[in-house]
């Protein structure tokens, strides 16, 4: 009799009370296999969090196996072969499976084969380990964290002679996400997300999650082409409409690709250059997807030293910053009947800086709001002036989205209005299309309260984002601006014709008016008011001007 076999000898329990002490002493889950009558015991927690039929099971391992990803499934069984033939008597695999909410987690199983004196199986008992609770794990999403990556990529820098790459996500204004709901449905939305795109993985790719919003998945391996191609998948699911708790939203997804030896031969570095591709993504409009370049690191030191010139102009009574106006003409009289008010922004360093570059800056940053009010105040101040030259004067001034989830925003209008004494048909809101689908529910009383107030509501950019003609007929805007990327080719794509020509018509039926940006040449003038928007705003008619020179060009010296 060996020492333990003598102090059990002497120490007797009973194995009922002993196996409940253990089970409620640990977050672990436990599993005890009879292997000569295949019958297992598990614990009630792994009961309840995983699809099996029951405390006792005929068939675990089986059973058990088919709940591991497929990704996992070789090795989970190869480890129990091994067993069962005799090669070890120890089960120590780490692996994905899936719970009861068709959640994949990640486990490390552990357990010990018994035998009797002729060497046959009798027993065979052991642990499950949710490597979420151990720290190992991110465990809102399930993936394994920023170390495990760092491990991973380490390993292949060190091995590989064709590493791959890492693909660094970013989910599009998932910041939105939070303000417009709150963290514990914003955690859910990245939990589906996870799941969803290790479902699109090849057996050589792995998922980790980053901080906040961000997920590398490093593909080895791969060519940059094989980075871009898995990007576009996960870029097509996310340009779709997703429902959680009951919610639909979009959160589209920005990317990075760096390929690891020819970018860096690091961690760090590899992480930095996938992390300036993906912010590179974010500035050129995001839902895009980049690869590194030695520019890139340029580019991101420009946009630090942008926003301290950003932040510095604000300070000073926003300083560099000024108003230009484009007018919108009426496509009846190719009269002017109102303006679009556009901000400008001149850097001492860099010159004149375009607003596709300075505006997200500005987004990013949260400086939005303050500049939005100033924004406002020029826009109010100066259409109050112009009204005197004609009195059904129109402006219209670019909301972001930010600007509306502040809670001064609506008052801030009212006092403006109070301020100048300017009636409020005389001043309408653009807000950019995508913002009227993935942000309606939120939006809405907003839009509602802007409506009692008379305020006009436009959508800008009709056509570039997710809405569609059918959901015109619901959408509170007053205003519908399809986008110039339908006019440049108004004469050679019957699509664009077709479909410019259907929104107006259909606008039209439901008291839309209908502006059309980016008229250019004559004879996109011509093909345009033949099918009869309400106006129209071009370079045909005039870049955009400041104050002075807009009085000046439509009204003279009055």
């Amino acid at each position: 009799m060996t020492e333990n076999e003598q102090i059990f000898h002497d120490f007797t329990i009973d194995p009922y009370l002993f196996y409940e002490a253990i089970e409620n002493s640990t977050d672990d889950y436990i599993y005890i296999v009879d292997m000569i009558r295949d019958i297992s015991l598990i614990s009630q927690n792994m009961l309840h969090d995983f699809d099996l039929p029951g405390r006792k099971v005929h068939g675990l391992v089986p059973l058990w196996g088919e709940l591991v990803h497929e990704k996992d499934r070789q090795r989970y069984f190869d480890s129990i072969e091994k067993m069962l033939s005799g090669e070890t008597d120890e089960h120590n695999v780490e692996y994905q499976i899936r719970n009861r909410k068709n959640e994949y987690m990640w486990v490390v199983c552990r357990g010990l084969l018994k035998r009797d004196s002729n060497g046959n199986p009798v027993f065979f008992a052991g642990v499950v380990t949710n490597l979420g609770s151990k720290g190992k794990m991110d465990y809102i999403t399930g993936l394994f964290a920023q170390k495990e990556c760092e491990k991973l990529i380490t390993r292949l820098i060190e091995s590989e002679s064709n590493p791959g790459g890492i693909l660094l996500l970013g989910l599009d204004d998932f910041s939105r996400i939070n303000a417009l709901n709150d963290h514990i449905f914003g955690n859910t939305v990245l939990r589906q997300f996870a799941q969803t795109i290790l479902q699109f993985l090849p057996p050589n790719a792995d998922l980790f999650r980053f901080d906040g919003d961000e997920f590398a998945i490093v593909y080895k391996n791969a060519s940059g082409q094989e980075l871009y191609g898995l990007y576009q998948k996960i870029h097509a699911y996310a340009n779709r409409r997703q429902i959680t708790d009951g919610i639909s939203y979009f959160c589209t997804v920005s990317g990075g690709i760096t390929m690891i030896g020819d970018d860096g031969d690091n961690y760090l570095d590899l992480i930095k250059f996938a992390a300036s591709a993906l912010e590179a993504s974010k500035q050129n409009g995001k839902n895009t997807c980049t690869f590194f370049s030695p520019g890139l690191i340029k580019s991101k030191l420009r946009t630090m030293e942008i926003t301290n010139q950003l932040q510095l102009s604000i300070m000073n009574h926003m300083e560099h910053f000024h108003m230009v106006y484009q007018p919108l003409i009426s496509n009846d009289t190719l009269e002017v009947g109102g303006a679009e008010a556009l901000l400008r922004w001149t850097s001492e360093v860099y010159g004149p800086v375009s607003p596709i570059e300075f505006i997200p800056v500005l987004e990013s940053s949260g400086l939005i709001v303050p500049v939005g009010k100033w924004v406002l105040e020029q826009a109010v101040k100066t259409c109050r002036k112009w009204i005197s030259f004609a009195p059904d004067f129109v402006m219209n001034i670019n909301i972001s989205y930010l600007q509306m989830l502040d809670a001064s925003f609506l008052q801030y209008i009212r006092d403006l209005l109070a301020k100048y004494q300017l009636d409020p048909r005389h001043i309408v809101l653009e807000l950019t299309e995508s913002y009227f689908v993935t942000d309606m529910e939120a939006l809405k009383n907003t839009f509602s309260q802007l409506r009692k107030e008379q305020i006009k509501i436009a959508m800008d950019d009709f056509g570039t984002g997710y809405s569609s003609l059918g959901m015109l007929a619901q959408s509170p805007a007053d205003i519908v601006k399809i986008d110039r990327i339908f006019i440049s080719a108004i004469n050679r794509e019957v699509f664009n014709y077709s479909f410019i020509n259907a929104v107006i018509q259909l606008c039209h039926s439901v008291d839309i008016k209908v502006c059309v940006e980016g008229v250019e040449y004559p004879e996109e003038l011509e093909t345009i008011r033949s099918i009869h928007p309400d106006s129209i705003q071009g370079f045909y008619f005039s870049k955009p001007i400041s104050a002075t020179e807009f009085q000046s060009k439509y009204w003279g010296n009055r």
